[in-house]
């Protein structure tokens, strides 16, 4: 039998696979006694292994801290701890004492009074078979020292803390929108700037030793515009709501804050509204965007204040445009239109610019683009001038969208002289260890949109708006201070559905205010959107309740010099007659030049309205609810603002239709009415003044000769939704 001969090279392959499997057989053996007893070269693995959980985090770098203009801390770093519960009985062997979670009941019940987790919960937590260690999700996270040290206090074995660095916000909802929010990356565990100036300078504030950013806020103005900002947002719940404050005279801004907001320290309601309201949405601005048609105008000399124009409506490619008074003024004053907020103005005004010239004065103003404001996302918004509906609607704010921060440089060039300033919210970029400043914010002139006289000359228009005889925002005034500026009241774009939103008072109402008039040192742009309470209050009164709190206590803080404020020879303060009898009453009320109006048929003033101290304009109704039974009073040629004062003295349920002032009403006057009555008023325009505008553009099937009302109650869209 011939012998079976090998090759060299197949005995070499034998050996290799011999080799491996021996050596796989050994690693084998060696991985089943590691696991079946802890131990590796005399060491426990288990001990060795639950170190990492029982020495304090690696420190991590400093993020630097955002201040205030004034030094004041808005975001630093600070320690927080994350709760660790060490279950294996194995890390308590050979000790005299227990290092794992002996008692679970009694460890449990303990925490669920420190840390916001129910007793069950945590009791499930530690009851996890074959772990050496559980966590307790986010309620076990960010604890801060006062807890950690609670915990320590209990002395229950098993319970260590892993030490994190996270970003603390010492003022919670402040600012949070401009501000930003600094949160761990998952990937690095390195706080990470995800939102605001926290994103936008991540990269100066996260390094190695991170520079520090100086904003140009002022926390105490801050507070006056968060103040005011929950009061309106509880008084009317709006959809969306927004309040800027700026130096008039360099464009820093000084505070600014929105609703929907959020904390960022704890996080709650994050999410809930992601956009800056600021430089990241655009809105349609309505009738505050005239004031820059009006310089335009100005500047090309086709505004002639005594110069009269026909008032009403106007047909733009079949469509109706009405003043907010569908019937007008008829033939009056330019300037008269204008306090009026006429659109009908607004569009003559751009005939006698021109279009072509009208569009570049709005983007010598700034509009249709990014003012560079140093903020990420910033919209750029869009001149609506593609057809010649959108060109005229766009002459009163209507079709062309903007941002806040556009429109507040778009006014610095009104109150600078003609020079259009750039705002800016950063102050400085320090670096901490040399002290070296890495950015500054400076004033920055980045246009000149119009002339030195044309500027004098808006300001001058602006004033009347508010301080005029013909005026319709008198209750933007402020005693002690002169304040000019621009009303807008703008229908809002119904996104999902196309057109305009539907409803009540479907409204954007805003006013974009300085003081003092003559010489501007702060301006204050308020804007409101979708109020869903008291929506014809918010439709009447627009968001005086915001802006005037803010520009008071700003100018006041800012320690500006009182001018004349109210003119005097026009307004009185309203008498106490409380507990007077009515023939009384009625006389103090008449001797201020005040109308006084009794309702009821008792004999002595139980309650006033306005209340006592109040500065009122001569002339107007002071409401005066006797102590017996409560009647209707003959409300004809009353505004909604009074009927506003008839609802909350009298506690009935107010319903208007129709705009202008009272023609008719459900219960005549004398009859007897209780709280809850709920009394229907038809308004028409029947009265030479006024309140603020909307253009009114109706649907393509309506008919061209009716004219539905900018009022609450009807229903109003544009050709271009």
């Amino acid at each position: 039998m011939p012998k079976i001969k090998i090759k060299k090279n197949k005995i070499g392959a034998v050996l290799l696979v011999s080799f491996f499997g021996l050596l796989f057989f050994i690693l084998a053996v060696r991985y089943s006694y590691l696991m079946i007893s802890g131990h590796s070269a005399g060491e426990d693995l288990t001990y060795r292994a639950s170190e990492k959980y029982l020495r304090q985090s690696v420190a991590e770098p400093e993020r630097g801290k955002i201040y205030d203009r004034n030094g004041k801390v808005l975001a630093e770093d600070t320690d927080s701890y994350k709760l660790v519960a060490i279950l294996d009985k194995k890390m308590s062997e050979g000790s005299d004492k227990p290092k794992h979670v002996k008692d679970k009941e009694k460890t449990a019940k303990a925490l669920s009074k420190i840390i916001d987790m129910d007793e069950k919960d945590i009791l499930s937590k530690l009851k996890t078979k074959k772990a050496f260690q559980v966590e307790f999700g986010q309620k076990g996270k960010d604890l801060t020292y006062k807890q950690k040290t609670q915990i320590e206090k209990l002395k229950l074995p098993g319970l260590t803390f892993e030490t994190e660095k996270k970003r603390f916000y010492p003022n919670g909802n402040f600012a949070s929108h401009l501000i930003g929010l600094a949160d761990k990356d998952q990937e690095t565990n390195q706080l990470k700037g995800v939102a605001g100036a926290e994103k936008v300078f991540d990269s100066y504030l996260s390094g190695k030793k991170g520079d520090d950013v100086h904003l140009t806020l002022d926390s105490n103005i801050q507070v006056f515009i968060e103040n005011a900002l929950n009061e309106m947002d509880d008084r009317y719940k709006p959809k969306d709501l927004f309040a800027v404050v700026m130096d008039a005279k360099s464009g820093e801004i000084l505070g600014y804050s929105q609703r929907p907001t959020f904390n960022p320290d704890t996080k709650k309601d994050f999410g809930k509204k992601w956009a800056n309201d600021l430089y990241q949405n655009t809105y349609e601005p309505g009738s505050t965007f005239k004031t820059y048609g009006l310089a335009a105008a100005i500047e090309e000399g086709k505004f002639e204040p005594k110069k009269k124009f026909k008032s009403g409506h106007r047909e733009i490619d079949g469509f109706k445009i009405y003043d907010w008074n569908d019937d007008g003024w008829g033939n009056i004053p330019m300037t008269t239109g204008f306090t009026y907020s006429a659109n009908t103005l607004m569009m003559k005004l751009q005939d006698l610019v021109g279009e072509d010239k009208a569009k570049a004065y709005y983007e010598k103003f700034g509009f249709g683009k990014k003012t560079g404001g140093l903020f990420d996302s910033e919209a750029p918004g869009n001149i609506a001038f593609d057809n010649e509906l959108q060109r005229k609607t766009s002459a009163f704010g209507q079709s062309t969208t903007v941002t806040p921060v556009q429109m507040l440089q778009a006014e610095t060039a009104i109150l600078n002289q003609g020079n259009m300033l750039e705002p800016y919210y950063v102050q400085s970029i320090q670096n901490k260890e040399n002290n070296e400043t890495i950015k500054k914010g400076d004033k920055k002139v980045v246009g000149n949109p119009i002339s030195k006289d044309t500027a004098q000359k808006t300001m001058d228009e602006l004033d009347k708006v508010v301080n005029s005889k013909e005026s319709h925002a008198t209750n933007y005034q402020i005693d002690g201070y002169r304040v000019a500026g621009k009303t807008g009241t703008a229908q809002v774009p119904d996104t999902k559905n196309g057109g305009y939103v539907n409803g009540a008072n479907p409204y954007f109402v805003s006013f974009m205010g300085y003081a003092p008039a003559k010489d501007p040192e702060v301006v204050v742009y308020a804007g409101m959107s979708l109020a869903q309470k008291r929506d014809l209050e918010a439709y009447e009164y627009g968001v005086s309740r915001g802006f005037n709190p803010i520009m008071e206590n700003t100018l006041k803080y800012l320690d500006v010099e009182e001018t004349e404020g109210k003119t005097k020879d026009k307004s009185s303060e309203v008498p106490d007659v409380v507990n007077m009898s009515i023939q009384k009453a009625t006389d103090a009320i008449k001797g201020k030049k005040l109308e006084p109006i009794v309702i009821g048929n008792g004999q002595k003033v139980k309650k006033q309205l306005p209340l006592k101290g109040k500065n009122v304009q001569d002339k107007e109704r002071i409401l005066l609810v006797t102590d017996g039974e409560m009647t209707m009073p003959d409300t004809q040629k009353w505004t909604k603002r009074d009927l506003l004062k008839l609802q909350e003295a009298t506690g009935i349920d107010v319903e208007t239709e129709g705009s202008g002032y009272v023609s008719e009403q459900s219960i005549e006057g004398n009859q007897t009415i209780k709280a809850g009555t709920k009394v229907k008023f038809t308004l028409s325009n029947n009265h030479p003044n006024g309140d603020d505008s909307i253009g009114q553009v109706p649907e393509e099937d309506a008919s061209k000769d009716t004219k539905e009302s900018k009022d609450d109650s009807k229903e109003e869209t544009s050709s271009d939704s």
